[in-house]
């Protein structure tokens, strides 16, 4: 895995699943165990430095994490607190300790950065908006985490890969669409005659991408902003994570949204996890590109290599 990506949030967990046991991760290739004491989430490395057990074995005991081994217990600063065997008097050797990680809980997920943070947590503000309900699924495909995101980030498949739900085959064509970089952020907006809808996109670098989908015309005016963020597991196995937020129904259950969603996924899981080169090639002249709809296409590539963030 490319070192520099450690310098980013990628969300781990949702808040919810990371209660009363330890909880294993996966990010960039490292193991890791989520726990939650009084004072918040902690993230380690899945390794008790005693004899290589992994802690997600263990159980929490109080503000400690205990090994499942021998009963080594771990603070949320990855220092050991405890050593049952430990002769009394003797001190806890100051080398007692495992990695720990920065940890934010924020829009229901556990983020983590595994280095010094180059960039914040990406933005997705209709979590916060009350007049918004949002739900999070996540979703496993043996693909790179850029080529998943610049799967979503494409409108041109719509009509191919998911026809009579993001797009017509009799309509295929997309007006030009200009990117633009702004900061962190790809920046563009595409006008879908075929579905009535408006498309604004925002994409963070290096894996995320906000979508705010608006009704063109007509009375019509329910809004939905769809956040999409990639966990890299490997450089070809990546755990991708959907938050979908409505302002329209907000009485309904999602069981229906739910199932439209995974079925979109599956639809995308079999062109994404079939493209070759596996990993997303950050050399414009590897791979045809058109203008217009491929424009942000290139700028993501071009921003990546820029970064030096290829895998």
């Amino acid at each position: 895995m490319n070192e520099k990506l450690r310098d980013y949030w990628f969300p781990v967990a949702t808040v919810e699943d990371v209660a009363d046991k330890p909880v294993p991760a996966t990010l960039l290739g490292e193991a890791l165990v989520l726990f939650r004491t009084s004072q918040g989430v902690s993230a380690l490395r899945d390794l008790c430095i005693h004899r290589g057990t992994p802690l997600s074995l263990g159980w929490i005991d109080g503000d400690r994490l205990v090994c499942a081994y021998h009963g080594w217990g771990y603070a949320g600063s990855g220092a050991c607190v405890q050593i049952p065997s430990l002769e009394a008097g003797r001190p806890i050797p100051a080398k007692a300790r495992v990695l720990s990680y920065r940890v934010q809980e924020k829009y229901g997920l556990v983020w983590v950065c595994q280095g010094t943070p180059a960039e914040p947590i990406p933005d997705f503000p209709e979590y916060a908006d009350p007049t918004y309900h949002v739900f999070w699924t996540a979703h496993r495909l043996r693909a790179n985490a850029a080529r998943v995101i610049e799967n979503v980030m494409d409108f041109a498949h719509f009509p191919w890969v998911h026809p009579g739900i993001l797009g017509d085959r009799s309509q295929p064509m997309y007006e030009s669409t200009p990117a633009e970089r702004v900061g962190n952020e790809i920046h563009y907006v595409v006008d879908d005659v075929a579905t009535n809808a408006i498309r604004t996109y925002r994409v963070t670098l290096p894996y995320a991408l906000h979508m705010h989908v608006r009704r063109r015309s007509g009375e019509d005016q329910r809004l939905s902003a769809l956040f999409f963020v990639s966990q890299p597991l490997g450089d070809k196995d990546t755990i991708f994570w959907f938050g979908h937020g409505r302002n329209y129904d907000l009485d309904q259950g999602d069981e229906t949204l739910i199932k439209q969603d995974h079925h979109v996924i599956e639809q995308d899981q079999r062109m994404v996890e079939a493209q070759r080169p596996e990993e997303l090639p950050l050399d414009l002249s590897a791979e045809m590109h058109l203008k217009g709809t491929d424009a942000a296409a290139v700028e993501y590539r071009r921003s990546l290599a820029k970064l030096g963030l290829g895998s």
